[in-house]
């Protein structure tokens, strides 16, 4: 394993692991439970081989194991570089209803793994599942396990839930200014005024906004309209929420971030 730079993105086979608060250079650091157990059993991990860490702040260690104990449960690491990434952006923003069951795992999982950076649980007029403070939790345990599997380094935050017209009023200065662009899945849709919505320059926000399985009601169909929600179609079939959601993540990053 080689040194760490913001410019080399870390390898297939590296791996990261959650510590908070790091150390500086030269520091020890033990790590106990599940990222401790995670490197001895399920990475094999020995005394000598080196690791990364990462606060989920952007902040990342090269760290090399000094000791691990006979049981696995913890496990001691010289911290030998840390570097900080920045934030990204603009930043990727899912603003989905809540699908049903483990779905919503595999929607959060996926999505962190294409760019993902925080999420809205949207509350839709024909919403199946309602949010709930105790869904947070899980969620995040989710999240954390994607972003240490796809080797983020800023770990996705859970904003409040929202209303549609609730997200619609708090995004219009901000859409005014060009700084934050609405999308929405649409079968009619093509986004061909993106250049139009967005600032390039100072973009911060992307906004991906999925409905529930029921559809958008009449109502939210009309908010939507009255908007500067950009509409792009995915595909000529109804789609679940999570796949919605998931080829709307890619689609962002293919027609828009790859392309700036």
């Amino acid at each position: 394993m080689t040194s760490i730079t913001r410019d080399r993105p870390m390898e297939i086979d590296d791996s990261l692991f959650f510590q908070d608060p790091i150390p500086d250079p030269g520091s020890l650091q033990v790590m106990v439970g599940p990222e401790a157990l995670h490197a001895c059993k399920s990475r094999r991990l020995a005394v000598g081989e080196s690791l990364y860490l990462t606060d989920g702040k952007g902040k990342v260690a090269l760290a090399r194991i000094e000791d691990r104990s006979p049981r696995c449960d913890s496990l001691t690491v010289m911290i030998e570089e840390t570097v900080v990434n920045p934030m990204p952006s603009p930043r990727l923003v899912l603003a989905s209803a809540i699908p049903k069951g483990d779905r919503q795992s595999v929607m959060l999982g996926m999505a962190v793994q294409l760019g993902m950076n925080d999420y809205i649980p949207l509350e839709c007029d024909r919403s199946a599942v309602q949010y709930s403070d105790r869904m947070s939790h899980r969620w995040r345990k989710v999240i954390l396990e994607s972003m240490k599997q796809c080797r983020q380094t800023h770990m996705p935050a859970i904003r409040n839930a929202r209303t549609l017209e609730h997200l619609l009023d708090a995004s219009g200065e901000l859409v005014a200014k060009r700084s934050r662009v609405l999308v929405v899945g649409d079968p009619q849709g093509d986004c061909a005024g993106v250049d139009d919505c967005a600032d390039w320059a100072r973009l911060e926000e992307m906004i991906l906004i999925v409905g529930p399985e029921g559809g958008f009601s009449s109502a939210e169909k009309q908010l939507l309209d009255s908007e500067k929600v950009l509409k792009l179609r995915l595909s000529d079939q109804i789609l679940r929420t999570e796949t919605a959601a998931i080829s709307l993540c890619a689609a962002a990053y293919q027609y828009f971030f790859a392309k700036r």
